[in-house]
């Protein structure tokens, strides 16, 4: 009976989602066809979807594709872009309630509101220009069609507004915030600092490599080596992650010069790795043609131009830099004067904000709360640990963010957009304040690299853990100039691409930073590009699409051997012994090797660690990966001893109690038969 009724209430459930699909599709129509008149635009813009229903743009101007880039966006995208401006300003609890509240919170710390409303004053005449197009396009389609808004606002109980060049400049700080996201790695480095010491927590330390630099090993060098106060830090679930945003899932991306390619053109590839499931999607397809331009690509639903794409000129390509735009500092409250810090000798007082944050009762409701957030700012930023976090008595940590403190007139968004060549594509990336890389490619054969970002020149630490506060001398010297960001101009080699992971080299003059992706995936782009011969579009197409596991490649063969020495375990470790590395769905080895690795990983730590600080690095991955790695092939590391325990245990006794571990786990989702997993 009661598996009968599970059935009925899934068809049910089935029933209603596809009713719903097939409701919106009536509700949220739009005129896709015929003529509109519309006061905005300087001449006729003509609009062609192709068979996706993705927009291209024939205007006589760029001017007017803009405007009709903002109108044909709020067509398939109002909705997200409304959304979009309360999760950036941190009002997201506003539309959808409670769940939201602590994301809010960080937002509010971070402060993209305030940023956003002082920089739209700073904007400079192109830039403004370029945004102001858009906003026309985009507030002429909420004004003038409101029979077409999207059946979503009625759910939620709201209608948009008009966007303002505030809200835009807002987007683009929560977005530059989201892809900063080395602040949870410093929490953690110092909450293994307060569990282990600092001694035994740098055996732990994120490891980076760059594999161009000092035969492949490169190895990070910090400036210095940090400066560690035990804290007792302990975290809420508002700092689990600091603001919506993406997991580490990475990017990859090259160009290749001409002479390596097939037709003598450059051929630029980028997968910046967004999940395609996620609907509506990040990016908004689009093409914008005038007689004397053309652009075609992806941009974010509410900013103009492209994100990723191809000009008339040049062709560019992002992902995450993880460059170190974010600094966290030990402040020590002044005990004899309520309301003031100690810098240097001298007390301060707090500068205060206070805002407050509405909280609707459900989506849909009319019915709202209100909660007040008193935000206490330092000389270095706002005081993280009055919110969801607890620290030693008489200490706090505050937050200090590049980007805010080097506003400037010229964002570079219209000068790439607008860049006739590498050269000047490099120059306007330089402009940029958010941690990204470029590859671009131009019409004249050329190709580069160029990194955006605000990093700080650090007079103290590297980074990596939060400084104290010990004197009055700024900790900062500026920003790291443009031009000696990492990069590169027409490479010997004929390419140059990246996959997040630690693109300066060991002697570098700076403290760039010490959180970068694991180097597997670009060690395959070596083997992969690197071979002789001329390269075509297939080829590197397939080279995108390519699923062999270099991680895997260096650890499973140790990881078989020792599963076929104990009956236990042995069939795991047939499986792994004919692997070839490669991650296809079909094969059962890749669930073998990577279910056994995450609970050898647990294994590892969990004793010195303890079970919550354990999940909450591992759930960091590119903090420990690299290290783990180069722990396990010599087989001697000290960690692999469970403390727990009155035996010695060694890598391979690790290696066969997480077999066993990941074996219990996956017959209970996939069945008692490890040659049926899939």
């Amino acid at each position: 009976m009661v598996r009968k009724t599970v059935v009925v209430l899934l068809w049910l459930f089935a029933l209603s989602v596809a009713g719903m699909a097939v409701f919106t599709q009536i509700a949220d129509r739009y005129q896709a066809s015929g003529t509109l008149q519309l006061p905005i635009l300087s001449a006729p813009v003509r609009v062609i979807r192709d068979e996706q229903g993705i927009p291209y743009i024939h205007a006589e101007s760029l001017d007017d594709a803009i405007r009709a880039q903002g109108w044909v966006t709020a067509q398939d995208r109002l909705l997200q872009i409304d959304f979009e401006r309360y999760l950036a300003a941190g009002r997201l609890s506003e539309l959808i309630g409670e769940s939201a509240l602590e994301a809010d919170i960080a937002v509010r710390l971070a402060g993209t509101a305030r940023h956003g409303r002082r920089h739209a004053e700073l904007l400079g005449a192109a830039d403004r220009r370029f945004y102001e197009l858009y906003l026309e396009g985009l507030n002429a389609y909420i004004a003038q069609q409101a029979s077409e808004h999207q059946f979503g606002f009625a759910l939620l109980g709201t209608r948009p507004e008009p966007w303002t060049l505030a809200d835009v400049m807002t987007l683009q700080y929560f977005l530059n915030w989201s892809s900063s996201v080395n602040l949870q790695a410093e929490l953690i480095s110092q909450r293994l600092i307060d569990r282990l010491g600092a001694a035994k927590a740098a055996e732990i330390r994120q490891l980076t490599i760059n594999p161009d630099d000092n035969g492949g090993t490169g190895l990070d060098a910090p400036v210095s080596p940090p400066q560690s106060v035990a804290l007792n830090l302990k975290r809420g679930s508002i700092w689990l992650r600091p603001g919506p945003q993406p997991r580490e899932i990475g990017s990859n991306q090259w160009v290749m010069s001409g002479t390596r390619s097939v037709n003598g053109a450059p051929v630029l590839v980028n997968d910046p790795h967004v999940d395609a499931r996620n609907l509506p999607g990040i990016w908004h397809p689009v093409g914008l043609i005038t007689p004397e331009f053309r652009a075609v690509g992806v941009a974010g639903p509410g900013i103009p131009g492209l994100a990723v794409g191809r000009t008339s000129h040049i062709a560019f390509g992002v992902t995450n830099a993880y460059a170190d735009v974010i600094d966290l500092y030990i402040e020590t409250e002044d005990p004899g004067q309520p309301g003031h810090y100690l810098e240097g000798g001298q007390s301060f007082p707090f500068e205060v904000i206070e805002e407050t944050l509405r909280v609707r009762e459900r989506p849909g409701s009319s019915k709202f709360r209100t909660v007040p957030l008193k935000i206490r700012l330092t000389h270095r930023g706002p005081v993280i640990s009055d919110h969801g976090m607890s620290v030693s008595s008489g200490k706090l940590i505050s937050m200090r963010w590049s980007a805010p403190e080097d506003m400037a007139a010229d964002t570079g968004q219209y000068a790439l957009f607008t860049a006739p060549s590498v050269d000047a594509a490099r120059r306007a990336v330089w402009l940029n304040t958010a941690p990204y890389n470029y590859v671009i490619a131009d019409t004249a054969g050329n190709i580069g690299h160029a990194t955006a970002g605000r990093v700080p020149i650090r007079r103290q630490g590297d980074g990596s853990v939060p400084l104290p506060v010990t004197d009055g001398e700024d900790a900062w010297a500026g920003f790291i100039p443009g031009e000696q960001m990492p990069g590169q101009l027409n490479p010997a080699r004929g390419w140059v691409g990246n996959a997040n992971h630690r693109t300066v080299p060991a002697d570098y003059p700076f403290a760039y930073s010490t959180y970068f992706a694991a180097s597997w995936r670009y060690r395959r782009m070596l083997e992969l590009l690197d071979q002789p011969g001329l390269l075509g579009a297939e080829d590197h197409w397939a080279f995108m699409r390519d699923t062999q596991n270099i991680m895997a490649g260096q650890i499973a063969p140790l990881m078989a051997q020792a599963l076929l020495a104990a009956e236990s375990t042995r069939d795991l470790g047939e499986i792994l012994v004919d692997w070839n590395h490669a991650d296809e769905a079909g094969l059962v080895a890749p669930t073998v090797f990577q279910a056994t690795y995450r609970e050898f990983a647990r294994e590892t730590f969990i004793d010195e660690l303890g079970a919550e600080l354990c999940e909450e690095m591992l759930g960091s991955w590119y903090y420990w990966q690299e290290r783990l790695a180069q722990m396990v092939a010599p087989n001697s590391s000290p960690w692999f001893d469970d403390k727990r325990t009155p035996e010695i245990e060694s890598r391979d006794d690790i290696f066969r109690r997480a077999a066993l571990l990941a074996r219990e786990d996956l017959e209970q989702s996939a069945g008692a038969d490890p040659a049926q997993w899939q």
